[in-house]
This record gives structure tokens, sequence and C-alpha cells, in this order.
């Protein structure tokens, strides 16, 4: 086993939150190592695709307060890249009253959390009123909601690519692909230790890497990640799926949009009717002349290990995407084109009655680990929107062991938020 140069700071995971990290460190100065299990830009986690949405409606406020918080860090990789990272679409949410989803939260909840901090909406009472902000048509008439008009649609590979180039840019981040991490030892003498193996047409190489630090940012694959160290996150994954629609109307256009609806029984069939969709504008860098559709369900089943995916999308996702479109979106050719699948991790902890799942998890280790406060934690939820403040938040806790709130300053307030709202419920595990 060859040993490299030691480094200030590891971090395991060359997706949008890593690169993010490895950027903020190098502005920092922090010599920094970025191992990647797979190539770089990759489609097979979290940030498969071309787009996400970004929005700053929560039902919780500290994620209002974090999206608000989070613009400032957009602006400073905005300068970074010649393309534009976030859209100006806005954001559209609408559907039956009364739905709330256990992850997204709800309409109401969400506007009285934009009424508390004063983000500007347009409340839409009913159908027609959200068809004149989207090509939709025929909506059931009672179907109501809000446009936003900050939110917008991320260029996920174009932020990606710009973290990338700067961290190279900067001469003090090292990146490696195709390194899958074997085991993680925090060392009694402050020290990380992160052994890896490289399979190449000329062999396998195995390598030793330390550092004084290391940030895990492998979404769905955390548990494979961390199990060297005998612990496991409460985690479970969803494979969800999307597809493209042809248009059909060259006029048919529409912002980032969320629709909520729900069965009457939870055994019902899976409908376009009855299922949770989001969609997103024409993108003249994501199949321009065609119009993404996706569920907000979990495939067939949820797994727990992302080796269990299919790479393809499940038939019934399909039929409900092309069903909405057919229904609902007649500029539209209902036939799914382009279609593609990610994994996203959530929150699977045991709470108590009242208690709210983690919008995303970010912790230290737990204290049985030596030096647990050397290693910091980043897995779960919708993070896209938070891709450039997260690996400033990751930074932050690495540098300050004490730390116990994020302030940030936006031009009209301060907003403090308790790094609880994130903590891990770790788990011990056999190895």
């Amino acid at each position: 086993m060859s040993t490299a140069a030691q480094y200030d700071l590891i971090v395991i995971g060359g997706g949008p939150v890593g690169l993010s990290t490895a950027f903020h460190a190098s502005q920092r100065g922090l010599k920094t190592l970025v191992l990647e299990k797979h190539g770089y830009f990759n489609d097979l986690g979290s940030s498969a695709g071309y787009s996400r949405q970004f929005r700053l409606q929560y039902d919780q406020q500290h994620m209002s307060e974090l999206c608000l918080a989070s613009l400032q860090y957009w602006q400073q990789i905005q300068a970074l890249s010649d393309e534009p990272l976030i859209g100006d679409e806005g954001s559209l949410w609408f559907g039956q009253k009364g739905v709330k989803d256990a992850r997204e939260g709800g309409i109401v909840e969400a506007e009285k959390t934009m009424d508390a901090l004063n983000i500007p909406y347009e409340r839409l009472a009913d159908a027609t009123a959200i068809q004149r902000k989207a090509c939709f048509a025929g909506l059931p008439k009672e179907y109501y909601g809000f446009f936003q008009s900050n939110g917008g649609t991320i260029n996920i590979k174009q932020t990606e690519r710009s973290l990338f180039n700067a961290g190279l840019n900067s001469g003090c981040v090292t990146y490696r692909e195709w390194e899958n991490v074997q085991t993680i030892t925090s060392l009694a003498d402050d020290i990380v230790e992160v052994t890896t193996q490289h399979s190449a047409e000329e062999g396998i190489t195995n390598t030793r890497y330390t550092s004084k630090k290391l940030a895990i940012t492998t979404g769905a694959y955390i548990n494979e990640t961390v199990r060297s160290l005998g612990v496991s996150v409460p985690i479970i994954i969803w494979q969800m799926a999307s597809a493209y629609f042809k248009k059909v109307d060259p006029v048919a256009t529409t912002p980032s949009w969320f629709v909520f609806q729900q069965a009457e029984n939870e055994s019902d069939p899976r409908t376009a009717t009855n299922s949770l969709l989001c969609g997103f504008p024409e993108l003249e860098w994501a199949n321009p002349g065609y119009i993404r559709v996706a569920t907000n369900f979990p495939e067939d089943a949820i797994i727990y290990d992302p080796n269990d995916r299919q790479l393809a999308p499940s038939k019934q996702s399909l039929a409900v995407a092309s069903s909405w479109v057919e229904q609902f979106m007649p500029g539209l050719e209902p036939t799914p084109y382009f279609t593609t699948t990610c994994l996203i991790a959530l929150d699977d902890s045991r709470l108590k009655k009242g208690q709210k799942k983690a919008e995303f998890f970010l912790d230290y280790m737990p204290d049985s680990i030596p030096n647990n406060k050397n290693i910091v934690t980043y897995t779960a939820g919708w993070a896209g929107k938070f891709i450039p403040i997260l690996g400033d938040m990751i930074c932050q806790m690495l540098e300050n062991d004490a730390l116990t709130e994020f302030n940030f300053s936006v031009s009209y307030s301060t907003f403090s938020i308790p790094k609880s709202h994130f903590a891990i419920a770790w788990q011990t595990i056999n190895i």
C-alpha cells in the first residue's frame, strides 16, 4: 500500500456538496483532497440529470432562512461562471386543499413561513389563476396555490463544473476519481486516515491518505462510507424518476412547479391525480424543445442500499408522469423521452410525537469515535438549493468544534440557525 502526502482536509464524495466544501476550504488556504468513488459529474447519485429547483418556501422557518442566506453564496459562485446557475422563472406550488406532504410540507404551512419572513408571493385562488402562470389546462377547479417569483431552476452540472474549476485553479485542491474508500480511522493524535482502492487496467492500487480533518459528503452512499467506523446513519433511499416531454406548442412554458395531491386511501394505486409531481421550464442547456416532468415518490419500493437501485425508471412512474402531461399539459406530447433516475437519501430517524424529520443531516461523528469533531458528515435531503452554503457550513464546523449555531446576515436581517436542526441520531453497527 502506498502512502500519499498529508492534507489539511480530505473530502469523501465529489458531488456538488463535496465540491462546494473543497471550494470553501480552498478559500481558507487549506490543502484539500477530494476522493470520488465514480467519475466526476456522474449521474449515479443524488445530482443525476441537469436541473434542480430553487425555492425560498418551506414549512419550517429555519429552512426558508437558510434559503435566503444561500442567495449571497450563489452570487459568489455565479461570479465563477459565464452561464447562469439559477434561472428566474419563479416557483409555482398548487394542488388540492389540505394536502400536506411529510417531506415537502404543504401550501398553507409554506405561506405562513413566507408571511413570517416577509417573502413576497402571489396567492392563486383557483385553477384558472394557476393556469395563467403555466401551460396547464383542465386542472380541477378547486385547486389553489401560490407563485413565488424568486424561485427558479438550478443548472446543476454547470454549478458542479464551476466549483470544480475554482478548486483546481486555486492550487489548493487535488481531485482523485475512481477511488473507493475502504476504511476510515480517526487516530488519537488528531490525524484521520483514509485508505482507498483504485481499479484500473494496470491493476488494483491501494493508497493511504492522512489529514487533520475529514468531510464526508457521499449522499445515499453514506452508510457504505462510514461502515468501517462501526456506525450508520438512519436513512431510507428513494429511487426517483423523471422524463422529458416534447413541446408541440412552441409557446408552451412553465415556471418550476410542484403539485400537492393525495389519494383517498393509502392503498389506492398511484395516478396522475393522486400523486405528487414536479416540473421545470424548457431549458436551453437541458434537452431544448422538451420540458421535464418528474414524479415525487419512491419507485417500486424504498431501498436501504444504493447498490439495490435499478438504473432504468419504473413503468409506473413514467405512466403517472405521462398521464399528467396528457391530461393537463396539452402543449406537450405525452411520450416520455430522455428518462433518468436519481437516488435521494432521506431521514429515517425514529421521532417522538410532534417532532419533524430533518430536511438534511449535518453533524459530527458520535462521541464514541476518537476526536469525533475532526469529522463532519453531510447526507440526506433535497439540498440542491443549498450547494454553495453547505460547503461553508461544513468548513465552519471543522474550524470551530464548539459551534452550536450558524449565523448569517442578509440585507435586512440576521439569522441564527441551531446546528441541532440537522443532528444525526447515529446508530452503532457490528463490523
